[in-house]
C-alpha cells in the first residue's frame, strides 16, 4: 500500500517568512559530501553535558522603516529605502544572571541608481547614514541594509571569540574569519537550499530531538550538521525545529566534530517554547530577548516613518531653495 501525503504547519510567524523553503531543483542547490562515518549520513545522539561556562549569544535585526524615491529633474525616478539596523549578544557565564553585551546600531538610507539621499537630522536623535547601490533593484538597497547588520554581528562575534567565549551566531558564518580556531558556531533556522544528495537530505527529518546528523564540508572553508532542537508539535511540517549548525574548518575535523557534538547537547535547553515565541523551538530564549532589546534601539515604526518624513520635508524644501537660487543667479 502506497503511504498517502502528510501535512503540518509551519512554526514560524508569517512575517518571518518560511524556515523551510528548499525545491529540489534549485540550481543554487549543495551536494556537499558526508565527511563523518564513512561518508553514510548517520544519526547520532550526543550524551548530555552540561552549558559552558561561558557562553555567547550573537543576533542581528533590521527593519525598512520607509520606501523612499529620487526623481530627477529629467523625471526618471530610482527607488530606495531609509531603515534602521542593530546588533548585540547575552551572556551566560557560570553563576550570573544573563545580560546584554556590545550593542551597536545605526540608520541608513539606501538608493538605487547610484545617487544617495542624504536625510538632513531630525530631533529626537534620528540621523541617517546615506548610501547607494547601482541598478534599480529595490531588493539589493534591501541586502545591503542586511549587510550592514551582518557586518556588525561578525566583528561582535569575532571580538566575543577572541576574548575567550564559546559563541553562538543566529545565522550562517558569512562575516566571520573561516580559519579562525577559536570555538564559534554558526546558528541557521531556516533552510532554502538543499545542502546534500537528495537521497540523504531526505533523511533527515528523521532526526529525533537532540539528535544530530553526521558532519558535511560546506566548501573548503565551514562544516555543518543539522540538529533538531526541539518539538515543534503533532501539527508541524518534517522540518520544524531542525537547524543547521556550522563551525570553522581552521581547527580540522576532529575538532568541528567534536564541537558540534558538543553543543548538539546544550543548544535543546536553549530552545524557546510555542507560547512564548511563535518561532519556537528553534528560536533560541536568549536570542528571543535580545530581538526585543535590539528593537528598542531602533526605535519605534511609526515614529521613524514620521522622521523619514519630515526629512524628506526639509530636503524638498532645501532643494527648492537651492534650485530658485541657481535660476536666479543666471537671471
Amino acid at each position: 500500500m502506497t503511504a498517502g501525503p502528510t501535512f503540518g504547519v509551519e512554526p514560524f510567524e508569517v512575517g518571518y517568512g518560511a524556515s523551510f523553503a528548499a525545491q529540489g531543483g534549485s540550481p543554487l542547490d549543495l551536494d556537499c559530501p558526508v565527511v563523518e562515518d564513512g561518508g553514510v549520513m548517520t544519526v547520532h545522539t550526543p550524551p548530555r553535558a552540561g552549558i559552558p561556562e561561558r557562553l555567547a549569544f550573537v543576533d542581528g535585526t533590521m527593519s525598512t522603516d520607509a520606501r523612499l524615491t529620487r526623481r530627477e529633474a529629467d523625471g526618471t525616478l530610482a527607488a530606495g529605502i531609509a531603515g534602521a539596523w542593530a546588533a548585540g549578544s547575552v551572556l551566560s557565564e557560570a553563576g550570573l544572571p544573563l545580560r546584554l553585551d556590545g550593542v551597536c546600531f545605526g540608520r541608513l538610507t539606501v538608493c538605487c541608481g547610484g545617487a544617495p539621499v542624504p536625510l538632513p537630522p531630525q530631533p529626537g536623535g534620528w540621523e541617517w547614514e546615506a548610501v547607494a547601490v547601482e541598478g534599480d533593484d529595490v531588493e539589493v538597497a534591501r541586502q545591503r541594509l542586511q549587510r550592514r547588520m551582518r557586518e556588525a554581528e561578525g566583528a561582535l562575534a569575532e571580538r566575543l571569540c577572541d576574548a575567550g567565549w564559546l559563541t553562538v551566531v543566529d545565522g550562517p558564518l558569512n562575516n566571520v574569519r573561516r580559519t579562525r580556531t577559536v570555538p564559534i558556531v554558526g546558528y541557521v533556522k531556516t533552510h532554502h537550499r538543499r545542502m546534500l544528495a537528495a537521497d540523504t537530505w531526505a533523511r533527515v527529518p528523521e532526526l529525533e530531538v537532540g539528535q544530530r546528523s553526521s558532519l558535511f564540508a560546506i566548501g573548503a572553508d565551514l562544516y555543518g550538521a543539522y540538529l533538531r532542537v526541539g518539538d515543534a508539535g503533532p501539527w508541524a511540517s518534517a522540518w520544524a525545529g531542525i537547524v543547521r549548525l556550522e563551525v570553522p574548518s581552521g581547527a580540522g575535523r576532529a575538532a568541528a566534530t567534536g564541537a558540534v557534538e558538543s553543543a548538539a547537547a546544550w543548544l535543546p535547553r536553549f530552545a524557546s517554547a510555542p507560547h512564548r515565541d511563535r518561532r519556537a523551538p528553534v528560536n533560541l530564549t536568549p536570542i528571543s530577548g535580545l530581538e526585543r532589546a535590539l528593537r528598542r534601539h531602533t526605535g519605534d515604526p511609526g515614529l521613524a516613518l514620521r522622521a523619514v518624513r519630515a526629512a524628506v520635508m526639509q530636503l524638498n524644501t532645501r532643494e527648492t531653495a537651492t534650485t530658485a537660487t541657481r535660476t536666479g543667479d543666471r537671471r
